[in-house]
């Protein structure tokens, strides 16, 4: 066999190896595959994410979050925390919002669904961003429309996902601010999405030093954004998913959930994300667990 056609289909291989389905239907599809607020983003096209949901509290949505199954939503562990000590807020206290596009519209498909538990990273501190990522369990099963389907995982040997170079596109969405600066952009009613480049872990400490910032950046997270700035996730886009496309059956993968960063599209600043491929061993032991 020639060795480009083997190693071919070797790579074809292992992109296949690098999706994981927690759902009982095939995972990542979308029925709108129109291409193209997030800072510098612009709106996207209704159920374009189908997985993609709004975690609110009295009724205010304030985090984003990722179906994952019909009972789990994939979120930021931060976005759990009270601001009292490292104390969550209780299931009672959230609602998941599902099939939603337009905050604004009572009268739309959204609907709401109740939480039986919130399921917090073990090694994660409010106030930390290390390990942050949480699991919400519905307490009911959602159902699979064409407007609600579950997001692929990609696998947690990083041999095999090796699509995480620098400047590999990705996609962010969610429903927070528009600007850092809120007396320029309030927060985004209508879903947006924006483009955004993964940046190499060691160039983003380089660029987050560039800047005087001692933030320090975990091999457990993904740095994502633009060298000048001008495009990122904000305020409100937090839990919500990191996106990019497979080459399997048109399917797109959640990479990484929306975690920190210093203001909202600064230059050398990009946003930084909790990267899911670490985390899929907990999350499959904390799926099997509830669902058993």
């Amino acid at each position: 066999m020639h060795f480009c056609t083997f190693l071919s289909i070797i790579l074809m291989i292992l992109n296949v190896q690098a999706l994981n389905n927690f759902a009982d239907i095939t995972c990542g599809q979308r029925p709108n595959q129109r291409k193209s607020k997030i800072v510098g983003g612009q709106e996207a096209g209704k159920a374009e994410f189908p997985w993609l949901v709004s975690i609110t509290r009295r009724g205010n949505h304030f985090c984003g979050g990722t179906l994952i199954d019909k009972r789990h939503v994939m979120t930021a562990a931060h976005c759990l925390c009270t601001g009292i000590g490292n104390d969550h807020l209780k299931p009672g206290n959230l609602k998941i919002t599902i099939s939603q596009h337009d905050l604004s519209q009572t009268n739309s498909e959204a609907y709401e669904m109740s939480v039986k538990s919130v399921i917090v990273h073990p090694e994660y501190m409010c106030n930390k961003v290390k390990n942050d990522i949480a699991i919400v369990e519905l307490h009911d099963e959602v159902k699979w429309t064409e407007n609600v389907s579950p997001a692929c995982l990609p696998a947690n040997n990083k041999e095999k996902f090796n699509i995480l170079s620098d400047n590999f596109k990705a996609t962010v969405a969610g429903w927070g601010w528009t600007n850092e600066n809120k007396n320029k952009g309030g927060r985004a009613t209508i879903l947006q999405k924006a483009h955004v480049n993964v940046v190499e872990i060691e160039k983003c400490r380089d660029w987050y030093k560039s800047q005087g910032k001692k933030t320090k950046i975990q091999e457990t997270q993904i740095c994502a954004g633009h060298e000048n700035g001008g495009i990122d996730a904000c305020w409100a886009d937090s839990g919500g998913p990191l996106m990019v496309e497979t080459k399997t059956r048109d399917q797109i993968m959640v990479i990484g959930v929306v975690s920190t960063g210093i203001g909202c599209g600064r230059p050398y600043l990009p946003g930084i994300y909790t990267r899911v491929s670490e985390y899929v061993p907990w999350i499959r032991q904390v799926v099997i667990e509830k669902t058993d």
